[in-house]
């Protein structure tokens, strides 16, 4: 489900276009906070899977580097699951300073964050969701929830707001 924000402003003060520069900075904010691998909630994602996986060379849409080739050389198999080949096959770095995201920050493709778009924006509030490229970001999303706001996000959102508010009454 798409995250929806309700504003209860006077019209006199806020419009349509408010309300979208508020959710362009919150689609940021929700992606920024997502790459660091912290959910809606304020709290670290779930690791990646440690199961044994084999994955296809086709179709793979991160292609598998590291691990062990199947004899049917059509698959990769990768002993520490779903986590090594994501490690291995995105080549991060462990050394001090690097500037990867956090080990679970959502991004295989890169697809479903660059879906992430505003939906709506009007003098009442906003909705912030996935485009029809990545609707299985809301499937995601039920395991590893990242659309909506963390207090940090709402935090931060009434900040805004205020800030942007009083500037309206100071003229």
């Amino acid at each position: 489900m798409p995250s929806k924000v309700n504003l209860k402003l006077p019209r006199s003060l806020w419009t349509a276009r408010d309300s979208m520069g508020l959710a362009m900075n919150t689609l940021a904010s929700i992606k920024l906070r997502t790459s660091n691998g912290i959910d809606a909630n304020g709290v670290k994602f779930k690791g990646y899977s440690k199961k044994p996986i084999f994955v296809a060379k086709r179709g793979a849409r991160l292609k598998p580097k590291g691990g062990v080739e199947s004899r049917s050389g059509k698959s990769i198999f990768y002993a520490g699951g779903y986590k090594e080949y994501k490690h291995k096959s995105r080549e991060r770095s462990d050394a001090p300073g690097s500037t990867d995201s956090a080990e679970v920050d959502l991004v295989l493709s890169g697809n479903m964050m660059n879906s992430l778009e505003v939906k709506d924006a009007t003098p009442t509030g906003f909705v912030i969701g996935l485009n029809q490229h990545a609707q299985y970001g809301y499937i995601v999303n039920e395991t590893r929830e990242f659309l909506g706001l963390s207090p940090k996000d709402i935090e931060i959102l009434i900040k805004t707001v205020e800030i942007e508010v009083r500037k309206k009454i100071a003229k």
